[in-house]
């Protein structure tokens, strides 16, 4: 992975942190600022989510790439299984042979809608917005929008959450309380 990683840095730009660092994270969004300021610049292509599932959902967009300004270009991507699935289960196939499953498909077929340029309203926040790009996303892909992001792949379901789903499923099932 290092070699790819080195000859992309190579070919173009990339901003690189590590996400749990908090200084890394305010320099990442200085740097953002200062290339969205620089008009001269490329666009700069970011997956908001984090991660990637299994072609069915829209996860939680993370708030730093809405909180920096400027004009989002949403874009959904659908891919369509029939002659290879491009989705990599990371717990189920190791990376070597998730690249000879992809590399030995027939085709990898995808749709992609390039969607029109969105701007953070005014009394909107970070969140608020990256919501709002999420949902315009998921319906044009046609895709389920999920509340939560992509750590609960690698990551045991907080208490919390299980709770707040149970008590929805129980007002489902109980309704208001009368029978």
């Amino acid at each position: 992975m290092g070699i790819i990683q080195r000859a992309m840095v190579k070919a173009c730009p990339h901003v690189w942190f590590e996400r749990s660092e908090m200084k890394d994270r305010h320099l990442v969004t200085k740097r953002l600022k200062e290339h969205i300021a620089d008009k001269k610049k490329l666009p700069i292509l970011i997956f908001p989510e984090g991660t990637c599932i299994n072609n069915t959902s829209v996860m939680m967009f993370k708030k730093g790439s809405f909180e920096i300004g400027g004009t989002i270009h949403p874009v959904a991507i659908k891919y369509n299984p029939q002659f290879g699935d491009a989705f990599w289960n990371s717990s189920k196939y190791n990376m070597v042979s998730y690249l000879l499953r992809m590399m030995t498909s027939w085709a990898i077929v995808c749709d992609v809608w390039y969607m029109p340029p969105m701007i953070r309203e005014e009394g909107e926040d970070a969140v608020q917005f990256a919501n709002r790009v999420k949902s315009a996303i998921a319906v044009q892909g046609g895709l389920t929008e999920l509340p939560w992001d992509g750590g609960l792949k690698r990551a045991k379901v907080k208490d919390t959450f299980k709770e707040e789903q149970q008590k929805n499923y129980s007002k489902m099932i109980v309704g208001n309380g009368s029978l």
